[in-house]
């Protein structure tokens, strides 16, 4: 008996969160629409992720280098002291 009351608890909680959110996304979309502004429904394309994930973690790797050269430059005293290796 007290678990049932638990998970109608739990039930009761979700579904309160539910409406909150489902709220929260219709006073959005309405304030788009008051403003004349585009309603866009989120891109549910998997492949399109991935490859834009892809792109952001070798423009990451590629801004890591970078910083890493300019760190080693700023830091030059006619020694190896403060150098840092570069990830290839």
């Amino acid at each position: 008996f007290m678990a049932e009351l638990i998970l109608m608890g739990i039930i009761i909680i979700l579904v309160g969160v539910m409406n909150i959110l489902c709220f929260m996304i219709g006073a959005k979309v309405g304030q788009r629409v008051s403003n004349d502004e585009p309603i866009e429904l989120p891109s549910l394309d998997p492949l399109k992720a991935a490859r834009e994930h892809r792109e952001q973690r070798e423009n990451k790797r590629e801004q890591d280098k970078y910083d890493a050269i300019l760190r080693n430059i700023e830091n030059y005293d006619g020694t190896d002291r403060g150098q840092e290796d570069i990830p290839s």
